[in-house]
């Protein structure tokens, strides 16, 4: 295995990360850290009938089990800005596979509907649309949806069978139904497919760990992170955005296990694209060496607080902000996806803390 990471390097990341969560008072900086809540203090009424759910699939017909994330995943996204999120069942990473979504609401969970392709949803967060595409024999078809009040709306639809010329079939261009000329076709298209977008649906695996972590902790961090932790967070991505645009997306994990989040940023999703690692650490945020993953993401191993890069073509990165050693390390069932959780927005870091 060609690691980036070894343990010595890992040691070393360890050190410069360590302190997160230390309570003494550090008399040389003359601050005193701030004691960090447990994310699994807070309760949200959708935590229990969502584990519910994700047993009940895990026990189906439909559930893929898979050494990796190659298998049935999940994923928690407030898609109508509500507050709560929706939960979204990934049943594999099929070609024209569906992800089923569904909403916690009045006292129960309730099923929106399937959309998506190969296993995740395509969400365009600055208008809310999300991709629903089919590709048969020569055309595609599709339709850009937005999820309101529980349901799924459509707001516009498109087909072209441009894939079929080489039959000697007529071209055709349609939106909603209508025929519409190639320019007019890809001006609607372009307008909604050039936007930044998050995909949804294969964020975690359904490991002990994992589904622990997904609904105990990872939608907590408002109600745990200090306001200072939170203004840290603001100005770095603040800065960050300025550097990287629009393409650019955060996420906060803890990653040492010591239930303090880390700040994972996204420099962009094309694959020369990597994350950067911040940790907050009495008062400010303090980046480790390196950068680290594809594609503007990379995995981590909920079990053993490891991390490594998904993308079996490149290169593996591997490490650990523990400075455990990675020699003997094989892969647990409880898989995640980090760092493209959120647009880096200023307005998206507004509604995730308040």
């Amino acid at each position: 295995m060609n690691r980036l990471c070894a343990a010595a390097a890992c040691m070393v990341l360890a050190a410069v990360f360590s302190g997160c969560s230390d309570k003494k008072k550090d008399d040389s900086a003359g601050k005193e850290s701030e004691e960090i809540i447990s994310p699994k203090t807070v309760t949200f009424e959708w935590q229990e009938p969502y584990m519910a759910k994700l047993e009940e699939f895990r026990s189906s017909a439909d559930y893929q089990e898979s050494n990796g994330i190659a298998g049935s995943m999940f994923d928690l996204r407030d898609l109508d800005s509500d507050g709560t999120p929706e939960l979204v069942i990934s049943p594999s990473a099929d070609a024209g596979e569906k992800c089923t979504v569904y909403t916690f609401s009045g006292g129960a969970v309730k099923e929106v509907g399937k959309t998506g392709n190969n296993g995740f949803i395509t969400f365009y967060f600055d208008s809310g649309l999300m991709n629903d595409e089919f590709q048969g024999e020569g055309f595609v078809m599709g339709e850009y949806k937005r999820y309101v009040a529980g349901a799924f709306f459509t707001e516009l639809t498109y087909y072209n069978n441009i894939d079929s010329a080489a039959s000697g079939a007529v071209i055709r261009y349609e939106i909603d139904k209508s025929e519409v000329t190639l320019t007019e076709y890809n001006d609607k298209i372009y307008n909604i497919s050039s936007q930044p977008y998050l995909a949804v649906g294969r964020k975690y695996t359904f490991g002990e760990k994992t589904t622990d972590y997904a609904i105990y902790c990872a939608e907590s961090w408002d109600d745990v992170a200090s306001a200072s932790m939170k203004s840290a967070i603001k100005g770095k991505i603040k800065e960050l955005i300025g550097e990287y645009g629009s393409a650019s997306a955060f996420e906060l994990v803890d990653m040492d296990g010591d239930e303090c989040p880390e700040l994972i940023f996204s420099e962009g999703n094309s694959e020369e694209k990597a994350c950067r690692l911040f940790v907050y650490r009495d008062g400010e945020l303090v980046e480790g060496e390196g950068k680290y993953g594809i594609n503007g993401r990379f995995g981590f191993d909920n079990e053993k607080l490891v991390f490594f890069t998904i993308n079996p073509r490149t290169v593996e990165q591997i490490g650990s902000l523990t400075g455990a050693s990675l020699d003997d390390y094989e892969k647990s069932d409880s898989l995640m996806e980090c760092g493209r959780k959120y647009p880096a927005t200023e307005e998206a870091v507004a509604a995730l803390f308040g």
